[in-house]
């Protein structure tokens, strides 16, 4: 891969992960307490948590994260 394109990846990377903060945010907001958050957020398929690497949180640790 050359430094382009991984420098596109990486950018688009970034947005991507941008838009899951901004819709997990936006779902907090409109959530009726942390069950609902997260109810709502796996309805969405939208990650609870990103936490380093590819992984997800879920339960208490992830909706006090958000």
């Amino acid at each position: 891969m050359s430094d382009r394109d991984a420098s596109i990846f990486e950018s688009e990377r970034e947005l991507d992960e941008d838009s899951v903060r901004n819709a997990q945010r936006t779902v907090a907001h409109h959530s009726i307490d942390a069950d609902d958050c997260r109810m709502l957020l796996a309805a969405l398929g939208i990650p609870l948590v990103r936490g380093t690497g590819n992984e997800t949180l879920s339960g208490t640790a992830g909706a006090e994260a958000l």
